[in-house]
């Protein structure tokens, strides 16, 4: 009980404003937690430089990201952001969960169903601590410059013979260990490098950035010699020409980098890529052919559920054609992939989910982050494309753009009328305390 002589030392709303001071320093942490671990999808630490690894990096800033934000929320009596994506999502997350109940290959698909859980979590923390303007862009930023890494890295290993696969295609380390999976992920950084490098209102140093970045990448994805890679690489830049506000310098940018495509690319690149062409022949494009057959097969006898996720492998016995060769195939396809281990249950949620990405993307494109979400659309594009062809349903990427996006157009525009909303708005709505 106060009494009255000190209640004259009482702030009035004191103990709303040290609850608001709380939940922005602690919305700070959740927010610069969930942006290094998104960088750190590109950087992959643990896997270059080993001496990191037993700090666990990634698992210590997801669980700080997390818990930081569940803080936040609480200290501000509000619940998490979801939105009718989340919903969209969580049906794919949830059929991926429940999946081992009916698998054919239960020690599979439990850890793989955690993998997608983990995605959500992901997901869900990104689109709920990147709520300004200025969070988006600078999450962007460290996204994409960590890009860089993995983009020298894998050109470094081509020109010195190391790691190849194949005898000739270069690779990163960890997700990126895979050249398909390499050079999608390239692909789907390249348009927000271009953004650093000609937008309009850009410092110096993002520029800057920006060349050196798009100029790796380049050389990355044509060390990885992905033939999907080329078809999506081509795909986006296109489009970012075709949507950017500054289409003169955006065409020239695109020639500029079509001519050092055509300059570093070596003789095995323009070998491979021909055979698009002649597939009959090509026994990695039969295998995809394989692979896809297994996939249909698997929707006719088992179409709502799939055969459980991470369990297309498991099933290359029962439903791979007669004629099939020895090796078995990853379905090379991220819509048949998901139909065969999810069914039309999963296909629907994930389906649904990429096309609110992208239609988050569009509808943002004149809004306050506009620059930044015609980018994100153009990624968006090259890197589906590239899913086409190298399909991975487990990739971390897929869910960073489609956040991204989200946060260009949910956040951006709540944003820009923050200024005529009163502080409890703010904190509350917006989450600009943290």
């Amino acid at each position: 009980m106060l009494t009255a002589a000190t209640q004259d030392f009482v702030v009035p709303g004191s103990t709303e404003s040290a609850r608001c001071f709380q939940a922005t320093k602690i919305g700070q942490v959740a927010f610069a937690a969930t942006a290094l671990f998104t960088a750190q999808l590109y950087l992959s630490p643990a896997q270059w430089l080993p001496v990191t690894e037993p700090l666990h990096i990634a698992l210590v800033l997801s669980v700080t990201g997390l818990v930081a934000l569940i803080l936040r929320r609480a200290l501000v009596n509000q619940p998490l952001w979801m939105g009718w994506r989340m919903g969209f999502l969580a049906i794919y997350a949830t059929t991926a969960l429940l999946s081992p109940m009916w698998s054919i290959d239960r020690p599979t698909s439990v850890p793989a169903a955690l993998e997608v859980a983990k995605h959500f979590l992901f997901f869900m923390a990104l689109v709920n601590t990147a709520t300004t303007p200025g969070r988006i862009r600078a999450a962007l930023l460290m996204y994409a410059a960590a890009a860089i890494v993995p983009a020298m890295g894998t050109w470094w290993n081509y020109i010195h013979d190391e790691l190849l696969v194949e005898g000739f295609r270069g690779r990163w380390l960890g997700v990126m260990a895979d050249p398909n999976h390499d050079s999608m992920g390239l692909v789907g950084v390249v348009p927000i490098l271009l953004y650093f490098a000609i937008g309009s209102g850009q410092h110096w140093a993002k520029r800057v950035l920006g060349v050196f970045g798009v100029v790796a990448c380049l050389a990355g994805i044509i060390a990885t010699h992905s033939r999907g890679g080329s078809v999506g690489l081509a795909a986006s830049v296109v489009v970012f020409a075709l949507m950017s506000r500054r289409k003169a310098i955006a065409s020239i940018a695109v020639l500029v980098a079509t001519a050092g495509v055509l300059l570093l690319a070596p003789t095995t690149f323009w070998q491979r890529n021909e055979t698009i062409a002649g597939y009959a022949e090509d026994m990695s494009v039969q295998g995809r052919m394989e692979a896809w057959q297994v996939a249909f097969r698997i929707v006719r006898e088992k179409p709502v559920l799939g055969v459980g996720e991470g369990a297309f492998l498991a099933a290359w016995d029962q439903f791979a054609p007669i004629d099939a060769g020895p090796n078995r195939y990853v379905a090379h396809n991220l819509f048949l992939e998901v139909v065969g281990e999810l069914g039309i249950v999963g296909l629907l949620g994930m389906v649904s989910f990429l096309a609110c990405g992208l239609w988050s993307a569009w509808r943002a494109r004149n809004g306050e982050t506009g620059g930044e979400a015609r980018a994100i659309f153009a990624a968006l594009v090259g890197y589906l494309i590239c899913q086409l062809f190298s399909g991975y349903s487990l990739s971390w990427f897929t869910y960073a753009l489609c956040a991204f996006a989200t946060c260009c157009d949910v956040w951006a525009p709540r944003a820009k009328a923050a200024p005529l909303a009163s502080p409890s708005d703010v904190y509350g709505g917006l989450g600009l305390a943290g």
